[in-house]
């Protein structure tokens, strides 16, 4: 009976995340106990050949997205997998062991696990693995499958460092604490009680790959698009580096009915005008992300063709300053550089968004709006700048200095990175704007090299383990600044253990004043993100926040 009722449980992640942590420990049985307390039915209550008998969904086609530039790696574990354009083309190829519903990013539905229990000491899962998954290659999915790609992550191969995925291995540091007894179970045992263990491993980076196919490859990584070897709806068909990535349908996707689209193509276009254009012409279907300028145009000339979603982004803008190098090693001129910054003029240069500081904003973790405007950097601008400047004179620079802005060849960054360039200059601290093409700044910033960055960042949860660990912690994968200081990565690492919701927020809320205060990376907008698609584009909806995860597509299908 108990295994039924897993079966036909959707957990929301918010609880999850917050006080039905507690409550699993007491009961014991987690998925049961809230399915009992939501009401919420199962993804089975989703039926595609429903929808295409009733004529609720059309069956055919091809999708095309216009996407700016190639996918780094499909090694979505690792650290050249973070940006979202190599995940929106790689995604569709994998599955995962949870995943986050894609019309609600607060709810975690089965995926490759049918059902899950957590045991009474709080610390063992256990995952109940599907018995009809298979790969590409026609090979069963096993759970032996799922441990190698935990595995993996917390001890990646050699050379390879992991990314956002990282964020299992602060839970489960060990590989023996991931163990598959047989080809339909997998157990976890954490470390720790941790409140957002099952929100994370919903992480669209936590993919699952397979461990022959992979191990068969040198190094192991699925880095090369055409060589993903999947469980998910769709698989590789063709790559051309610079023009297109191609999949066709994934007949023996275990979930009956789907995908409805016979392909899916995401053709690379670096210049935002030949992306628009395309989009006109009805020669791409879709693009992932567009500016308010061009939003506008859309309106204002395909209204009823084209539209428009905008939706909160769990992400937004920030110039990171590294601690390590000269002039930015001295916290006077870190702070100049934030008391510099009008986030008035950033919403309306940028085009729109919200103010914040390091959790987004709107968000359950993130800080009141009235402590928000109570930090430095949200005060009177002008006389933020006379400070700005009274710092650096103190510090040495009373004729101003020269800095150099690295930042991601790309037209947002560098939109952004130029704004940056120009607040600079109200206080005397004369910047230029030096763009490197995508790759070259991932190893650049990874190598440490850069001083001053002008960066977007997009978080895959709206969580505390998805955001600090990786951007505050001395160790964190995207400490850019290479901020450390042990009282934060104490408070970390609390907050994770930490059951109690308003407990854990109140560490969470010490944590971000204790970052801003450091001025390393330095929040001055929190975006709206503005995806512009053909109107006979259906099943595709923004269930949330995040720019990476519910990119599946396997529920989207096309109008005649």
């Amino acid at each position: 009976m108990r295994r039924r009722l897993l079966t036909l449980v959707r957990l929301p992640a918010r609880w999850v995340s917050g006080a039905t942590a507690g409550i699993c420990l007491a009961i014991g049985v987690c998925a049961c106990a809230l399915g009992g307390e939501t009401g919420e039915t199962s993804p089975g209550a989703f039926s595609p050949d429903a929808a295409l008998a009733n004529g609720a969904a059309v069956r055919g086609g091809t999708l095309r997205i216009a996407q700016q530039g190639d996918p780094a790696s499909c090694d979505l574990h690792m650290s050249r997998g973070l940006s979202y354009q190599a995940v929106h083309p790689c995604n569709p190829m994998l599955s995962q062991i949870v995943r986050v519903d894609a019309l609600d990013h607060g709810v975690i539905s089965p995926d490759l696990a049918l059902s899950w229990e957590l045991a009474g000491d709080g610390l063992t899962w256990t995952f109940h693995i599907r018995s009809d998954a298979v790969w590409h290659d026609g090979s069963p999915v096993t759970a032996d499958d799922l441990k190698f790609s935990l595995d993996r992550i917390i001890e990646p191969p050699e050379g390879l460092v992991a990314g956002r995925a990282g964020t299992v291995a602060r839970y489960v540091p060990d590989t023996g604490m991931v163990r598959a007894p047989d080809r339909e179970t997998l157990t976890i045992r954490t470390q720790t009680p941790a409140a957002s263990f099952l929100a994370n491993l919903a992480s669209v980076y936590v993919s699952v790959y397979p461990r022959a196919a992979t191990e068969a490859l040198d190094p192991p990584s699925m880095v090369r698009f055409d060589r993903v070897t999947g469980s998910g709806p769709f698989a590789a068909a063709s790559a051309v580096r610079g023009s297109a990535y191609k999949m066709v349908r994934n007949d023996r996707y275990y979930e009956p009915g789907l995908p409805y689209l016979d392909g899916l193509w995401f053709l690379v276009m670096p210049e935002p005008a030949v992306r628009l254009a395309a989009l006109k012409a009805h020669k791409v279907d879709m693009i992932a992300v567009i500016t308010e300028a061009e939003a506008e145009d859309l309106e204002a000339g395909y209204a009823g063709r084209i539209r428009v979603l905008k939706t909160p982004s769990a992400g937004g803008n920030t110039v990171q300053m590294n601690l390590g190098r000269p002039p930015f090693d001295d916290p006077r001129v870190r702070r100049a550089v934030n008391l510099a910054i009008d986030r008035d003029e950033a919403r309306l240069a940028l085009g729109g968004g919200f103010d914040g500081a390091i959790m987004p904003p709107g968000g359950s973790w993130a800080l009141s709006q009235a402590e928000t405007r109570n930090l430095p950097g949200h005060g009177q601008k002008q006389e933020e700048r006379a400070e700005a400047r009274r710092l650096l004179s103190e510090a040495g620079f009373s004729e101003g200095l020269d800095v150099e802005i690295n930042t991601r060849a790309n037209p947002f960054f560098e939109t952004l990175s130029a704004f940056v360039a120009g607040q600079l200059a109200t206080v005397g601290i004369r910047a230029s704007v030096v763009p490197v093409e995508p790759v070259a700044y991932q190893d650049l910033l990874a190598r440490g090299e850069h001083a001053m960055i002008g960066h977007s960042h997009s978080f895959a949860l709206d969580d505390p383990d998805a955001v600090l660990p990786a951007h505050y912690s001395c160790d964190g994968p995207e400490n850019f600044p290479g901020l450390c200081d042990d009282e934060i990565d104490r408070l970390i690492e609390e907050q994770s253990r930490t059951l109690d919701p308003a407990k854990r927020k109140s560490l969470v809320d010490q944590i971000q004043r204790r970052v801003w205060n450091l001025d390393a990376k330095v929040w001055f907008q929190w975006s709206l993100r503005r995806t512009p698609l053909w109107t006979d584009i259906r099943g595709f909806e923004p269930g949330g926040p995040s720019l990476y995860q519910g990119r599946r597509m396997d529920t989207v299908w096309l109008a005649p």
